[in-house]
């Protein structure tokens, strides 16, 4: 079964070669992956991708072959790695802002919902409902704010309680974190320290995994390869059943919000507001589409695994980035005394008083890797970039790794700066060239 599995998974990929050098992209580096079973497919001398620090090695690649390259994972995908080059996604942003569509996405969700690998036909107005809900409902406003100022002084308390005993902040961060988007999404919380939240993000992390595990990257090739599953200890059962944990869990809170839900009020939480919608878009019978329940399940998925891995992840790093540094961590604990006191709560109408701490989360997100290879995106019209032509529907990943952690951009570039982003008044400067949240039209839904 192996050798005939080898054979199939080798003719496939041979016929994507072909096709690549038929659409135009011949004279891109093409870097080739191992194969999945362990030897090399398409050509014997092709690299093979190292998994364990792959930003480096894209990195390492941009330098040796150029700005633009392709890789397999195992389509082949456009990797750009430039950044005035990366400004086509802004200048041209539609031509960009398709997605691809994915097989395990299928499989999961029934296919391309939620608010990141939605279909293209509809990723317009749901964007454009989620930034509405956030913003009118979640982000700036009293709840949100006054939820994340009791999670941050639970935490506050939780710790200093330990009176100085070690803990590792994973569950806590991701307990108070998940909180926030709990409370927006299903209207209330849990205590810090219930295992509700960590548990469900758990089973969440083992089902994204299957996205990037060599069954789910052999599914992405071709369906029928999940006949496979056996011969990976059937990580692709383990991780749907896991995956219908997390959904009938959510269908339970969308049954709660249904029998409680006043449609002539205003929404209370995500929920509410997208059950609203529904019932306006007569789409409450409706299995598939835009307003079904799949697209509700999927966009609160999206909100979990984009919002609270994230956010958690990016924290862990800065309080490590603040004990290796603790010449910063000094600096932002005088400017918050100078600037607001210790009398009272930050806020983030604050956040213009505290250009240092500005500073220091710029460089956090340029300098901490949360993803090895960002989202890819699908080009929906034929374009050009760095002098490549590349068709339409082609997949391509804009890079941003691969910008922050250069030399030929920031100096010195492993090295914790906050200073690279003040200016000679000491004053917060953006700058343009960390792109956390990526870039054009699909950008993440947490920068808006």
């Amino acid at each position: 079964m192996v050798t005939t599995a080898r054979k199939t998974l080798y003719g496939l990929m041979v016929s994507k070669v072909i096709k690549l050098s038929m659409m135009g992209n011949d004279q891109i580096k093409t870097i080739g992956i191992s194969s999945i079973f362990g030897e090399e497919l398409v050509n014997p001398n092709m690299t093979r991708l190292d998994l364990n620090n792959l930003e480096k090695q894209l990195l390492q690649w941009k330098k040796k072959y150029g700005n633009v390259i392709t890789i397999w994972i195992p389509d082949p995908q456009i990797v750009v790695g430039d950044a005035e080059a990366m400004k086509e996604f802004i200048k041209h942003s539609e031509a960009y802002a398709g997605r691809p569509t994915l097989n395990v996405m299928k499989l999961i969700l029934g296919g391309n919902y939620g608010l990141v690998f939605n279909d293209d036909s509809f990723w317009k107005s749901q964007r454009r409902f989620a930034i509405h809900v956030l913003k009118d409902f979640g982000f700036g406003k009293p709840v949100l704010e006054e939820t994340i100022i009791d999670q941050a002084n639970q935490m506050i308390k939780f710790l200093g309680e330990l009176n100085g005993k070690p803990i590792d902040m994973k569950k806590i961060l991701n307990t108070a974190i998940g909180n926030v988007i709990h409370q927006l999404t299903f209207g209330w919380t849990v205590p810090l320290d219930s295992d509700y939240i960590m548990d469900f993000h758990i089973k969440m992390i083992e089902v994204t995994a299957f996205f990037v595990h060599p069954m789910g990257l052999l599914c992405e090739i071709w369906d029928g390869f999940r006949i496979l599953d056996p011969l990976f200890n059937r990580v692709m059962k383990k991780a749907l059943d896991k995956n219908d944990a997390i959904v009938e869990n959510m269908k339970k809170e969308i049954k709660k919000h249904r029998e409680t839900i006043d449609y002539n009020s205003d929404p209370k939480d995500y929920i509410d507001a997208f059950l609203i919608e529904q019932r306006r878009q007569k789409a409450e019978d409706k299995l598939d589409g835009e307003w079904s329940d799949k697209q509700l399940i999927a966009a609160i998925y999206d909100l979990f695994s984009a919002g609270m891995e994230t956010t958690a992840s990016s924290t862990r790093a800065f309080i490590l980035y603040m004990i290796n540094y603790p010449e910063a961590q000094k600096k932002i604990h005088e400017e918050i005394d100078r600037e607001i006191g210790r009398d009272r709560n930050i806020t983030m109408s604050d956040q213009v008083k505290l250009p240092y701490l500005q500073a220091c989360i710029q460089e956090l997100q340029r300098i901490a890797v949360l993803l090895v290879v960002n989202a890819q995106h699908r080009t929906t019209e034929d374009v050009i970039i760095d002098g490549y032509r590349l068709p339409k529907g082609t997949t391509i990943i804009p890079q941003f790794q691969s910008v922050h952690l250069d030399e030929d951009h920031f100096c010195d570039p492993e090295r914790f700066d906050p200073t690279r982003h003040l200016d000679k008044e000491n004053r917060f400067s953006k700058n343009d060239k960390v792109t956390p949240f990526s870039l054009g039209k699909r950008s993440c839904l947490g920068e808006s």
